[in-house]
């Protein structure tokens, strides 16, 4: 019978995925309103400057001659030609204000003190009533010819046609949201269906093995990881059932031998049969308990710690698929982003390969030691998680010279690195820091040594679990979101398989992590883990 998973992988990949992409989809909507407001501003802004030229050039001559029946007969004639136009108030230096509307015209004595106030030597507008008119749009173009200010031109628009453009703007968006909603559920369904349903399947026969049954077999086949991991699966159960019947043989073998003596020595003392018999039940017992826990620990561990080292790959992988789709419904897809983005899709899917083949061969002592540049790899870790922590604003330095190599195992060390900054950030997500930050710093140390720190801000490790947080399967975070063996397979990778050390301690801001390596590789008798 197949357990159900109380919180599926299918539910949190779809939601996360789609999460992101309408957050990143209202994220540029709220970037383009404004700018979408400043282009019609912009263009209210040339139709104003527009006809307040065409009226100063026509009423230059009248206005210095201060023919009033000219600037009101061609003002009459703009309004008419252009209702979009509520008034023209034209106000001269010197002599009578000349007020134009769309039904009569008059002659002011003064100004407004509000309309005075942005008659100013540069062009200016402002939103007002005036005239009984609500909202106008009132724009002051200051007159001037021949070297000299003769005066100001005001003139009243109407703002419907500005808010006709920002209705449909927002209406526009609306469904722009709604679209990009519908395409994420239905893309982020199948994307989701795609990643969990193979990995759940494998976690539902793990279960069954756990439980005893080793006729499960997993029935996934795949040119990628997830059948690399379905077909390493049957090996195992093959290998469990082979070391399931030699134990069975033993047993037989050993009861045959128990029976032999137990006859020899029956004519000695025939009291001793009924003691052999139970003290054979009990190694019986004690047998088979061992082996059920070694295999239910073997694999716990292993689905565990797989879990664990695919989860931010897969979260980064998720927002390299987000960003294309959302750069193809912009039309933006060009071929630069597309290289960009399927080179960091298979430097994750790559990353992820070496991780199954990291912990396959996790076991084996021989494992390649070679030189590599500190700088380098802890460049190509944390880009891993930079669509993360990007998303959660949280700001990254590294601080290492481009020079400085070290001898040992490449790929731990990067998943050492992994670790430390995964729970950096979960730490600083966990207790909401207002300007979350962590620094990678690495610098020479004495004894021809190199010491990495990786430090946040998140105000440190409590005092009271400081000597826990190296334990195998300790973990302050929720059920389901740590495994509470980052830390512990951290510690034994640089001290076991690269001969350095690991430890923490807090200052003022924050967790200090410090892993202090030398630069000569691990004595090759030491075994590595």
């Amino acid at each position: 019978m197949l357990i159900k998973p109380k919180s599926s992988i299918f539910i949190r990949v779809f939601f996360l995925f789609g999460f992101l992409v309408l957050a990143i989809t209202l994220f540029f909507a709220y970037m383009a309103i404004p700018m979408q407001k400043d282009a019609f501003n912009q263009i209210m802004l040339t139709q104003a400057e527009t006809v307040s030229r065409s009226i100063v050039q026509a009423s230059s001559d009248a206005l210095i001659s201060r023919d009033y029946g000219f600037i009101v007969e061609h003002n009459v004639e703009v309004l008419k030609n252009n209702i979009s136009i509520f008034y023209v108030l034209v106000s001269p230096n010197a002599g009578e204000t000349i007020l134009v509307n769309q039904k009569s015209w008059r002659l002011l004595d003064k100004v407004d003190d509000e309309l005075l106030s942005l008659e100013r030597p540069d062009i200016i507008y402002k939103i007002l009533s005036y005239e009984g008119f609500d909202n106008v749009y009132h724009f002051v173009y200051p007159i001037n010819f021949s070297g000299v200010q003769w005066g100001w031109l005001h003139i009243g628009f109407s703002t419907e046609q500005y808010n006709k453009l920002i209705d449909n703007m927002y209406k526009q968006i609306i469904y722009i949201v709604g679209l990009s909603l519908l395409i994420i559920m239905a893309v982020g369904y199948f994307f989701a269906r795609w990643i969990s349903r193979p990995v759940t399947e494998i976690s539902q026969l793990a279960t069954q093995v756990a439980g005893g049954d080793l006729t499960v077999r997993s029935n996934i086949k795949r040119q990628d990881e997830i059948g690399v991991l379905s077909e390493s699966f049957n090996r195992m159960i093959d290998s469990l059932q082979q070391s399931k019947q030699q134990l069975q043989n033993y047993n037989q073998e050993l009861e045959q031998e128990v029976d032999h003596r137990t006859q020899e020595l029956a004519e000695l003392n025939k009291g001793l049969d009924a003691k052999i018999h139970e003290e054979v039940a009990k190694s019986k017992q004690q047998e088979a308990l061992l082996i059920h826990q070694s295999r239910s620990a073997a694999m716990g561990e292993m689905i565990g710690a797989i879990a664990h080292q695919w989860r931010q790959p897969l979260n980064a992988l998720s927002l390299v698929q987000q960003n294309m789709q959302l750069r193809y419904e912009m039309d933006k897809l060009d071929a630069d982003f597309m290289n960009i983005s399927m080179e960091k899709s298979n430097r994750l899917i790559q990353k992820m390969s070496s991780t199954i083949d990291d912990f396959r061969n996790f076991f084996k002592p021989n494992k390649h030691v070679d030189i590599f540049y500190i700088k380098y790899v802890i460049r190509a870790t944390c880009e891993l998680l930079d669509a993360q922590l990007k998303n959660h604003n949280i700001n990254l330095t590294i601080n290492c010279p481009e020079n400085i190599n070290i001898v040992g195992l490449e790929g731990e060390f990067s998943q050492v690195i992994l670790n430390l900054i995964n729970n950096a950030k979960d730490v600083l997500v966990e207790r909401s820091v207002a300007d979350p930050m962590i620094t990678i710093t690495v610098i020479p140390a004495s004894g021809n040594g190199i010491d990495v720190t990786i430090k946040d801000n998140a105000g440190g490790v409590p005092e009271s679990i400081f000597d826990k947080i190296y334990d195998p399967y300790f973990t302050t975070k929720e059920e389901g979101r740590g495994t509470g063996i980052g830390l512990y397979m951290s510690k034994i990778i640089i001290e076991n398989n690269m001969g350095g050390s690991l430890h923490a301690f807090n200052d003022s801001e924050g967790a200090n992590f410090v892993i202090h390596l030398k630069n000569t590789p691990p004595i090759k008798n030491k075994s590595i883990v």
